[in-house]
């Protein structure tokens, strides 16, 4: 068994596609790292005073007019909360940079998800492309114990996107870290980023197994990617056009984004439209709920394990040629 791991390490490594998608992936994480930038830089002395000209302007105007504004609101029906027009302030007019944590955040959330999808396309290549070839047929004749085979190939994807999962959140976190001390930015739940980091660790890992078995079910890398795009676009319209129906939302704890998130967040907020029938007429008012760790955790270990095990006996019982 150890061999047969160590060979389909050798051949993930040695493939093209595999060195192709890694460089694309350190090229998007390297470019998301100047949104980074701007986001944790303080503005410069052209910004701060074309700031400061846009508020003088805005507020010279406010106090030669704001109180007819105010009455001519009024006359035409307005009530007092909504004819008072505040005082501008400086604040309003300056952009401070975005918060370490809320920008650290953010990055391993995008991050994440990108090397996701490259490890979800490297593991449905690993395997679809040994259908598309005809060479699992041979690997079969080399070694006729099919239950190894799929278990060395399974192992090999899973210990990859650990391996890929890891490093991705490494290396983003600590060019936050790396961009926030030079900027000057406060560093503050450096404990509680590290343990998102390590969560993310597990979407990377859960979409190159189903990656993998999506490969081997469909026996190519290019229907196992057109099965992900229909989730996007689901997903998509779900949060989207069908975003203000109660019943779209409403199945968001059965949904894989929804307990992926729950895993790497510590749990996922999702709000559902409820109309209040009032005085006034029908107004909508959003009802929050949340999926726990906890479930999204039961979720995926269930998903997993079907899909694992229905892909090991059709890989088993199935013709490869």
């Amino acid at each position: 068994m150890t061999r047969l791991v160590w060979a389909e390490v050798t051949r993930l490594l040695s493939r093209r596609f595999t060195g192709i998608a890694l460089i694309v992936l350190l090229i998007g994480l390297g470019g998301f790292q100047l949104v980074v930038k701007d986001a944790l830089s303080p503005l410069t002395d052209a910004q701060l005073a074309a700031a400061q000209r846009a508020y003088e302007r805005t507020h010279k105007d406010w106090v030669d007019n704001h109180e007819k504004d105010e009455q001519e609101c009024r006359d035409t029906g307005g009530t007092a909360e909504e004819c008072t027009f505040p005082e501008p302030t400086l604040a309003e007019f300056s952009v401070q940079p975005t918060p370490f944590k809320e920008t650290a955040q953010t990055a391993l959330e995008l991050s994440t998800a990108l090397v996701a999808v490259v490890a979800f396309m490297i593991a449905a290549s690993f395997i679809g492309a040994e259908y598309s070839s005809g060479s699992i047929a041979s690997w079969l004749t080399f070694i006729p114990r099919r239950g190894h085979v799929f278990w060395s190939k399974l192992l090999t994807v899973a210990g990859f996107a650990a391996l890929l999962g890891a490093c991705g959140a490494t290396l983003v976190f600590g060019a936050v870290l790396t961009l926030a001390h030079l900027y000057g930015s406060r560093l503050e739940s450096i404990r509680e980023l590290a343990g998102m980091g390590a969560r993310s660790v597990l979407p990377v890992v859960v979409l190159a197994v189903v990656g993998f078995c999506l490969g081997l079910l469909t026996r190519h890398t290019a229907a196992a990617i057109g099965v992900l795009l229909a989730s996007v676009v689901v997903w998509f319209v779900r949060s989207g056009p069908l975003s203000s129906f109660a019943w779209a939302q409403r199945i968001t704890p059965w949904t894989p984004e929804g307990n992926i998130a729950a895993i790497i967040d510590l749990g996922y907020t999702y709000s559902v439209p409820v109309e209040k029938v009032t005085p006034d007429g029908v107004n909508i008012d959003f009802v929050q709920h949340t999926v726990s760790l906890t479930h999204g955790a039961v979720y995926w270990s269930i998903l997993l394990t079907l899909v694992v095990l229905g892909s090991l006996l059709i890989f088993r019982r199935r013709d490869v040629i």
